[in-house]
């Protein structure tokens, strides 16, 4: 159990580097020793190295090799050009990386184009391992992903106990990525957490754990994704999951996603192809060019996305760009959506892009604040397949209009005829200070104890009101208590 220091500026490769005084210079130096348990490389603040460090070494979680900071000033800066700042030359498990800057070079992608590249910290192996941890990093101008994992060989955990935290990455291709081609499982990436993380100004997706299971994104941010995929086939979400399985995404905030120029996505959050038993909850989509949540399978035969959930959140004009809306569902069947906010000003607030089945749309508030001609439910497919119990849906213009097939019900009353809808109510929601962004329930809102109660609703509303405090069910994400 080792001290390593590194020093760019005053250091010598010469010295023993094991105290301030005798410093390395070089990351290619101290890249050469295989760590053990327990030991540490601290690279002197202030300092900046223009060349990748190269990780070796095995530890169990509980006596992790750590790569940190010492000294005082700016955040020691690994710069790693033409290749990744942070990579391994062989399999590598119980690290800990904390107080670093990490770039490798964005100038050969000024656009932030897809094109792969040179990331900030890129681990590919098949050999298991079992902890992983990245936190308090600045993250910046990389031509590939932030952060890339990268699982090898037969399906079955490698990357285990992964924890990124605390973390800001921008002006990359991708914020965070785990995926394993050509073999996609969700046995992959196992138990891993991704909290207070932001991500912007990202040419791709922003956060996208693929291939995982047993994992949470809660408390992160993504903005500004989507910027440069004109000139690639892709179609990035801000936070998403695909081959994912009992995977969460909660408390988080998505904004200002785009398509990239080819009118795919760009939406806010996303559970994808291969998404069994996820759930996402209490999260705020706002201003997206593409739906607020999706719950959809591009190849629904291999890779369906089922018994997911969707609930207590909120959507506000999202589906700013060819037609998305602020729900949308597409291939994917066997799910429930239900005690969300989703109001929309150019696109509806739910859509159908596909013919679907046995989902649940429930207590859900769809609301069009706009007086343009907008129909609160979407679907060119037959939608009778499905359970809508316990809506309520209001226009700001007059009057209600929904779109299903060739239909075009122009009350609640033939709506519910087409889709076999129950107990579903019209009317302004009442909210408290909708100007405000203040979506909760004035004590006299048709909302309150109008919603349909279903077994395992989770504890909280949106804001964390106890659920158990309310007698009766609210419609919508944001409940009141009895003595409000």
């Amino acid at each position: 159990m080792s001290d390593y220091y590194v020093d760019s500026a005053n250091g010598s490769d010469d010295g023993a580097g094991t105290t301030e005084g005798a410093a390395w210079k070089t990351l290619k130096h101290s890249g050469r020793r295989t760590c053990l348990p327990g030991d540490r490389i601290l690279l002197r603040r202030g300092g900046v190295w223009n060349e990748g460090l190269v990780l070796r070494g095995r530890a169990p979680a509980g006596s992790p090799i750590t790569l940190a900071a010492w000294g005082k000033g700016p955040r020691p800066r690994i710069n790693g050009g033409e290749t990744h700042a942070v990579t391994a030359a062989e399999p590598v498990s119980g690290w800990r990386l904390t107080g670093l800057e990490l770039t490798s070079t964005n100038n050969q992608n000024p656009t932030r184009r897809i094109t792969g590249g040179t990331c900030g910290i890129y681990l590919s192996q098949e050999e298991p391992s079992d902890y992983l941890a990245v936190d308090d990093c600045l993250i910046h101008d990389t031509s590939g992903p932030g952060i890339h994992l990268i699982p090898a060989g037969k399906p079955r955990p490698v990357f285990r106990n992964v924890s990124i935290e605390n973390c800001e990455i921008f002006n990359a291709s991708c914020g965070i990525q785990f995926h394993s081609p050509p073999v996609y499982s969700t046995e992959y990436v196992t138990n891993f957490r991704i909290a207070h993380v932001t991500v912007h100004d990202i040419g791709g997706d922003g956060i996208v754990p693929f291939c995982s299971r047993d994992g949470v994104i809660e408390y992160c941010k993504a903005y500004r994704t989507g910027l440069g995929c004109d000139a690639a086939d892709h179609s990035p979400v801000g936070i998403w999951y695909a081959w994912a399985k009992r995977c969460v995404i909660q408390f988080c905030e998505a904004w200002d996603n785009r398509g990239g120029g080819r009118g795919a996505d760009g939406g806010g959050f996303d559970l994808d192809g291969g998404c069994t038993e996820c759930v996402m909850q209490y999260n705020l989509s706002h201003d997206n060019e593409g739906a607020g949540f999706l719950i959809c399978s591009w190849d629904p035969a291999q890779w369906p996305c089922t018994d997911c959930v969707t609930r207590f959140n909120v959507s506000v004009n999202d589906g700013l760009a060819n037609d998305y809306a602020g729900i949308v569902f597409w291939q994917a069947d066997r799910c429930q959506t239900y005690n969300n906010t989703c109001i929309t000003r150019v696109s509806s607030p739910l859509k159908f892009t596909s013919d679907t089945r046995d989902h649940l749309i429930a207590n859900n508030i769809f609301l069009v604040e706009s007086d343009r001609d907008i129909p609160l439910v979407k679907s060119a497919f037959d939608l009778s397949k499905n359970r809508f119990r316990n809506n309520l849906y209001h226009r700001a213009a007059s009057g209600l209009k929904f779109e299903v097939r060739d239909e075009t019900p122009q009350s609640l009353l033939e709506f519910d005829a087409l889709t076999g809808g129950k107990s579903e109510i019209t009317g302004d929601p009442g909210f408290f200070n909708a100007a405000a962004g203040d979506y909760r329930l004035r004590a006299g809102s048709r909302a309150r104890n109008a919603g349909l109660k279903l077994e395992g609703m989770g504890p909280f509303d949106f804001w964390g009101r106890r659920l158990s405090e309310r007698t009766g069910v609210d419609i919508g994400a944001l409940a009141m208590r009895d003595d409000e």
